[in-house]
């Protein structure tokens, strides 16, 4: 279960958040720059709002009022970032042991050869992020989250550096991977196809504001329909 509820003031406007969900795969959606990634972050913290609290299954993450603020070490939240953020002097099975941080060191080699088996890149071991495609670099990055066991897994545009029939490839696998994770997950993504390929919910942030949580299929009918307004008031 989250609970965040928190402001952050912006350059333009205030970020102002209110999600209750526990759902196991929440998408956010919105224009660029409305403040989704900053949502993420703040969840993360990677980010501090300015007021307002943050909770995860149970647990304070954040509370102004009573001045907790944990690292983002401490939160227990996977982020995937849009460029993945992959060591890049690392090899790839560099890159998964450096998520298993809190397991004993005999236990790691084991656990990485196992993620490396379930996201189909062992053969990849030995190879450095940037001879990777994109679709393995985003195959590593979630690897290595998984590898830290976190209750939260973030996804910031995930498919934003993909072209189209990589994007169609992995959005597939992502929806089986989120499946196995079987915890809280939440993405954002300005893409409609993208959130209902993969949502149970999605809510909308426009200048900052969220709005109600609804199913994906609701949502994705609700855009369809404005587009379709949109298309007679411009015919």
């Amino acid at each position: 279960m989250l609970y965040a509820e928190f402001t952050k003031k912006l350059a333009s406007f205030e970020l102002d958040i209110h999600i209750e969900s526990d759902c196991s795969m929440l998408g956010i959606f919105g224009a660029s720059g409305s403040g989704k990634s900053m949502t993420l972050k703040c969840v993360a913290g990677i980010e501090r709002p300015d007021k307002g609290i943050i909770k995860l299954n149970g647990r304070t993450l954040f509370d102004s009022d009573k001045r907790i603020d944990l690292k983002p070490q401490e939160r227990r939240v996977g982020y995937l970032f849009q460029e993945y953020a992959l060591f890049p002097n690392m090899t790839v099975e560099g890159n998964i042991m450096a998520g298993l941080h809190r397991l004993p060191l005999g236990e790691r080699k084991n656990t990485a050869d196992l993620l490396m088996e379930s996201f189909h890149i062992a053969h990849l071991s030995s190879q450095r992020p940037d001879s990777l495609s994109g679709g393995e670099r985003q195959r590593v990055a979630l690897a290595r989250i998984f590898a830290s066991q976190p209750e939260l897994l973030l996804l910031d545009e995930p498919f934003s550096s993909l072209d189209t029939v990589l994007k169609c490839e992995l959005i597939p696998e992502m929806k089986k991977a989120i499946g196995d994770f079987g915890k809280g997950c939440m993405m954002v993504s300005h893409d409609v196809a993208e959130l209902n390929a993969l949502c149970d919910n999605v809510t909308t942030i426009t200048a900052g504001n969220n709005g109600d949580i609804v199913p994906a299929d609701v949502f994705s009918e609700d855009i369809k329909n404005r587009f379709d307004s949109l298309n007679i008031i411009l015919s």
